[in-house]
């Protein structure tokens, strides 16, 4: 083989390992830091214990898996909530809830606009493409260990989720 041929495949597979690393990084890398402190979804909020849930959500019906609890409003795909250690470490809202009006403490429910979002959050969040949910943009607080994520369809929310990242490995 020529020099000049393992020149050409070594710049290959350059630009394609530069380009793996550039996708790894914006998938990975580190977020500014956006306050999460107090955040929740509707009455609840991370680190919140069980007996919060059936306090404000007495309506919630409760399935026991291995290591955790998992507590739902009206059936698993509207408003989910999991605990460890009898904590509370995600809370998860898929679908409106009817009679409720479920938002985050920053006025934030399905349906608001991205618009919306940055207003009320910032513009310090990261894009990913999920399997599980499409695009998505996230937030993330080191001080409490959170992060925000919003699921965003023709630029309207379509799920949000809090959680613990030190403590859940929220599955996307």
């Amino acid at each position: 083989m020529s020099k000049k041929w393992v020149l050409i495949i070594s710049v290959i597979i350059l630009v394609v390992l530069i380009a793996i690393g550039f996708i790894w990084f914006k998938n990975n890398g580190p977020i500014k830091d956006t306050s999460l402190k107090d955040d929740g979804i509707g009455k609840l909020a991370i680190g919140m214990d069980e007996e919060h849930i059936r306090h404000y959500y007495p309506e919630f019906a409760i399935s026991h898996e291995k290591n955790n609890n998992i507590y739902y409003y009206n059936d698993e795909d509207s408003f989910v909530t999991t605990t460890e250690k009898k904590r509370v470490v995600c809370l998860e809202l898929k679908n409106e809830v009817p009679g409720q009006k479920l938002t985050t403490k920053k006025n934030v429910t399905l349906g608001s606009s991205l618009k919306e979002v940055e207003q009320a959050y910032g513009k310090n969040y990261r894009k990913k493409s999920t399997e599980r949910y499409g695009n998505i943009i996230e937030f993330q607080d080191s001080k409490t260990t959170q992060k925000l994520v919003f699921g965003v369809f023709d630029d309207k929310v379509s799920v949000i989720i809090l959680y613990d990242y030190e403590e859940f490995d929220y599955q996307f």
